[in-house]
């Protein structure tokens, strides 16, 4: 959004936070020209005729355990290895919370849920103080003095969330969209989260 407002000066410029099922309402209504989202299951099949989506980059989750966790020391560490901890996750009904269920379900079992938190930093705190786990999208900074470990996912169910960007059919060869989608390109390949390494890429801060 910076990029865009210091290239076109006279562009004007609005963000509007939405889960992504609202993003697409938004698409339609005209309140917005571009949609960033994360895919999820009420995302509409690209042979919508309504929009035009395209894939930017896959976010990979890691495991947050507390420093000195029974995993940390796991040369692989697959999300059924935490099946029997307690979880953190977002509320019922939002984009995390769903993102983790199927990804957890799709693994053999069923988390356990002790609490609920919305944001990555608030989950991160509630870890540290080891009331259980959380998984955080890897491009998601943490707070690197609470005593914690991030641990890469290994295995056929390590989840990520799928990044993109949809506008309404027709409209993305507008020349500011056009050039939105460009700057956004750039931004993702920037971001793209690295490749982990064959071993667990453990942080521990004490």
């Amino acid at each position: 959004a910076a990029t865009l407002r210091d290239r076109h000066p006279r562009l004007g410029v609005r963000v509007i936070e939405a889960e992504p099922a609202r993003c697409f309402d938004l698409l339609l209504a005209g309140d917005a020209d571009l949609a960033l989202l994360t895919a999820t299951a009420d995302t509409p099949p690209t042979s919508d005729t309504r929009f035009d989506q395209r894939d930017l980059l896959d976010d990979p989750l890691d495991l947050v355990v507390p420093a000195g966790h029974r995993l940390t020391g796991r040369r692989t560490v697959t999300l059924a290895d935490a099946a029997d901890e307690q979880w953190i996750l977002g509320r019922p009904g939002s984009t995390y919370h769903q993102l983790v269920l199927t990804a957890c379900l799709g693994a053999g079992f069923t988390p356990n849920i002790a609490h609920y938190a919305d944001e990555w930093d608030t989950g991160t705190a509630l870890v540290a103080h080891r009331f259980g786990i959380i998984l955080v999208p890897r491009l998601a900074r943490l707070h690197e003095d609470r005593p914690v470990a991030r641990i890469p996912l290994r295995g056929e169910h390590a989840p990520a969330r799928r990044i993109l960007a949809a506008t309404r059919r027709g409209s993305r060869d507008h020349p500011l969209v056009t050039a939105a989608l460009s700057t956004i390109r750039t931004t993702a390949d920037a971001l793209h989260p690295p490749p982990t390494a064959s071993t667990p890429d453990v942080t521990t801060r004490e």
